[in-house]
Formats: structure tokens, C-alpha cells, sequence
């Protein structure tokens, strides 16, 4: 799995529970064995659903991205508490209008998703837009 960027406080999970904490969440792109495994289990057959769905759907958009093997992508809160299947570019699709919350970060590869838990969020930048 890998992780490019990070969402600072993010927001997504208030849209849709009232009480939900702004936590940061990291952008993990996984390959279909690493969904399988590492991040299938911590979800809702629902939502492993709408994953496998989404990775279809977008495998081209994922190739086209430079990340042809990644197709699966979540929005993972550091804690773990929140997982949520997206698009490919979510981080960077129009609907964002220049003003996307995404941050780039060094690349991080990851073995499972509790070292989420423990990677450094760098200061704040113009350098760090995604």
C-alpha cells in the first residue's frame, strides 16, 4: 500500500455523523491483494462493495494516474476509526476547484495500516498542496 498525501483535520466524516472528530486521513492506494487483506476486514460488506466497484470502474483513471496496480483507494483516519472507499482521484478531481485539502507528503509505503498511526505529518507549506 501506498500513502502520497494526507488531509489535515479532515472533515470528510462530519458530512455524514454529526459528532464525527476532525481527524487527519491519509490517501492509501492499495493493489487488490493488499484490499483483500489489509483493509477489507476493518469494513462493511458494503463498503467492500462499493471498493471493489470503484476499482473497476476506475482502473483506467488509476493508470492514467501513473499507479496502474493501485486501484483501490481509501481515505483512512489516522486512528483507524474511519475508512471510507473513493475514486482514484478524489484527491485531485475538479469538484475541488483548486481548493483541494489534500497535502502531498513523502511517499510512505506501508505493510499495514497501523503505521498510519505513526507517520509525521510535516508543517504546513505552499509547498505541500497537492
Amino acid at each position: 500500500m501506498i500513502v502520497r498525501c494526507f488531509w489535515r483535520n479532515c472533515s470528510f466524516w462530519s458530512k455524514s455523523q454529526k459528532n464525527a472528530p476532525h481527524l487527519d486521513a491519509f490517501w492509501v492506494e492499495a493493489t487488490k491483494d493488499e484490499a483483500d487483506t489489509s483493509i477489507f476486514p476493518l469494513l462493511k460488506p458494503l463498503q467492500v462493495e462499493r471498493s471493489e466497484l470503484l476499482a473497476l470502474k476506475f482502473k483506467t483513471v488509476a493508470a492514467d494516474m501513473g499507479n496502474p496496480d493501485h486501484p483501490s483507494c481509501f481515505l483512512v483516519a489516522r486512528d483507524l476509526s474511519y475508512i471510507e472507499p473513493l475514486e482514484p482521484h478524489y484527491p485531485i478531481h475538479q469538484l475541488w476547484n483548486a481548493y483541494s485539502p489534500f497535502e502531498s507528503m513523502q511517499e510512505t509505503i506501508l505493510d499495514n495500516l497501523e503505521i498510519l498511526q505513526n507517520i509525521h505529518i510535516p508543517q504546513k507549506t505552499a509547498d505541500n498542496a497537492y
